[in-house]
């Protein structure tokens, strides 16, 4: 397979600036949560500066330390930090629009924020200001202030619980290739009736958590309330957008249940742990490699708004994020191109968004490409 030296340039006219912000706050649990975000957004020229580096070498190295990765790849090297993003740090906001949209991006569970990149970058340069937050205890990343935050034992132990249970074991193994809807719900209905969840489900509700106290802090600095660039510069009142990857799904599909600002989200290759009753209330797609419509079958099944279920053929879990630039390691990729792949995930998040939040003919729909089929669209009731 190819190696790259830089990500892809951006799909969209919009030079992108990427600006980093340290928050915290006390939850509902009572604990102390201090979290980062980086905020992807247009800007008209890159000032002469250098791109933003990819991802700090004391996060990676965290990585490279923790048990979940090394016994997984044994030792092996899992993908390279030294490679050219196309962002830059702390630009000016474009004068070219008044207001600009909001996205929130969601990791992977105990990964790093910047692993959305790609992603993120592709979406800013069309107009949208993305949002990507560092969720303590269960990712990892550096803040403003230079401390250093690591995926907790805690959440590494409740990840190891689930790919070691012996009910969870025994429920994948009957997992159907294309299984049909009644069997797909039923399969799903089991999973998440498994005890060993429950702990990665609270995990996944702090960081929904997060992303609303973050939200919240959107609206002060486009009030002003907050110091920033972002003062009368956020179009907030047609709702927000959110997309995640994987454990980050998750966290998409509860924000977007509980919070009446957000009005769409996406979840790439991702499960329903939590969401075993739960009517989102919101047009929601999934992307996602067989035989995980297993997973989140129940989704579309409770949601009152459209639902889209889009099955990908020849990707692996992680094609969905910046690993399919980054890789060092074959075993990790799919068979699909990775420009190629890129392009489906940023053209069907892109007309998604366009569609639900800008209320522009844009559709998913109209989207062809070989291995893609629409097995399920749930319409709006």
């Amino acid at each position: 397979m190819r190696t790259y030296d830089a990500f892809p340039e951006p799909i969209g006219e919009y030079t992108v600036g990427r600006t980093q912000m340290d928050l915290e706050y006390t939850a509902s649990d009572r604990s102390k949560r201090e979290l980062t975000a980086f905020v992807y957004y247009p800007s008209d020229s890159n000032e002469g500066k250098t791109t933003s580096t990819y991802m700090f070498p004391e996060v990676y190295e965290m990585l490279k330390e923790q048990s979940l990765v090394t016994a997984y790849l044994k030792g092996e090297d899992f993908f390279s930090i030294d490679i050219k993003t196309q962002c830059y740090d702390d630009l000016a906001l474009s004068g070219k629009e008044k207001r600009y949209p909001v996205l929130f991006y969601v990791c992977g569970g105990g990964v790093s924020p910047e692993w959305g990149t790609v992603i993120c970058t592709d979406l800013a340069s069309i107009g949208y200001i993305v949002v990507s937050i560092g969720h303590q205890n269960s990712t990892m990343y550096k803040r403003k202030d230079g401390r250093l935050f690591n995926v907790s034992t805690g959440f590494s132990n409740a990840i190891t619980a689930l790919s070691e249970d012996p009910e969870m074991l025994a429920l994948a193994g009957k997992m159907e290739m294309r299984p049909d809807e009644e069997t797909a719900i039923e399969m799903c209905r089991k999973v998440l009736a498994l005890p060993i969840l429950a702990k990665l489900t609270e995990y996944s509700e702090l960081q929904a958590e997060d992303v609303r106290y973050v939200a919240d802090c959107l609206y002060k600095l486009d009030s002003g309330e907050l110091n920033s660039i972002f003062k009368g510069r956020l179009l907030l009142d047609i709702g927000i957008g959110i997309i995640g990857h994987s454990y980050g799904g998750l966290t998409t599909a509860m924000v977007c249940r509980d919070d009446d600002r957000f009005a769409c989200g996406i979840g790439l290759d991702s499960g329903a742990f939590g969401l075993q009753d739960s009517d989102l209330k919101k047009p929601f797609l999934l992307l996602f490699c067989e035989p995980n419509y297993n997973m989140n079958a129940i989704i579309g099944a409770n949601n009152s708004m459209a639902t889209y279920y889009f099955s990908v053929d020849r990707v692996a879990h992680l094609d969905y994020c910046d690993i399919l630039f980054t890789y060092a390691n074959e075993g990790l990729r799919g068979e699909r191109d990775a420009v190629e792949m890129r392009n489906l995930v940023t053209d069907y998040s892109k007309n998604f968004f366009d569609h639900y939040l800008l209320q522009k003919e844009a559709s998913v729909e109209s989207l062809a490409y070989d291995g893609v089929d629409l097995i399920k669209k749930t319409s709006n009731k």
